[in-house]
């Protein structure tokens, strides 16, 4: 096992792409991902950059808004970015690249809006992914995260023991005062929640019992929003 945090989170998350895990994570965020990149309001000559894009439905999902401009997706795991070029062949104004959301290889003021679904409490330097991601955007530039980990919401703490790479777990208000010492303004917070009906027969694995995943439905995902 390495101590790199970096090659961790890569290994790990290529793990999850070669087990087929990038399908069952867009069924599972894709229904709150949908109203946070519909709260952007993406205009058609937008150039987006998607962070941590996995296996990259984000990604499309932005395109289909940004038809006159161009969106680019970022990933840790060389695997997901694979899978990710694979799946938006159809997508001429859709790319990918290998690279870490706390060095981003873009210049200054490259993108209009930044979108990052389910990532940032997976990164080490949360503080330098902030500020990378404020550089690279425009004045009046718009960020929008999503976070199902996260303290007001309990029943996720379980998650942290059983991930193999560590995250943090930080508030609402630990979020809003990050955004602000990276620069953002305008920081606003929602929480967003999943319309999709819970089946009585619910079995998953992300959540010891049926009640731990109500709990989890009721609190929701905080998405958490500022401009450059």
């Amino acid at each position: 096992m390495t101590n790199d945090p970096q090659e961790q989170l890569r290994i790990e998350f290529n793990q999850w792409a070669r087990a087929g895990k990038g399908e069952s994570m867009e069924k599972g965020h894709r229904p709150v991902g949908t109203q946070a990149i519909e709260r952007m309001r993406v205009p058609a000559s937008a150039r987006v950059l998607d962070v941590g894009c996995g296996s990259g439905w984000a990604s499309r999902l932005l395109a289909g808004s940004a038809i006159k401009g161009r969106v680019t997706g970022i990933d840790i795991s060389d695997e997901m970015i694979r899978i990710a070029r694979e799946s938006s062949m159809s997508f001429p104004h859709v790319d990918f690249e290998t690279a870490s959301a706390e060095r981003l290889p873009f210049s200054d003021n490259e993108f209009t809006h930044a979108f990052s679904m389910e990532s940032l409490y997976y990164y080490r330097d949360i503080p330098r992914a902030l500020a990378e991601i404020h550089r690279v955007l425009k004045p009046g530039g718009v960020f929008v995260a999503v976070v199902d980990l996260y303290w007001e919401n309990e029943a996720t703490h379980q998650w942290i023991d059983t991930l193999n790479v560590p995250v943090e777990l930080l508030s609402t208000d630990d979020y809003r005062r990050l955004f602000i010492d990276a620069g953002f303004t305008n920081i606003r917070d929602e929480r967003l929640i999943d319309p999709t009906p819970i089946p009585e027969n619910y079995t998953g694995s992300s959540f010891k019992s049926r009640e731990d995943y109500e709990e989890y439905r009721r609190a929701g995902s905080l998405m958490i929003s500022g401009e450059r």
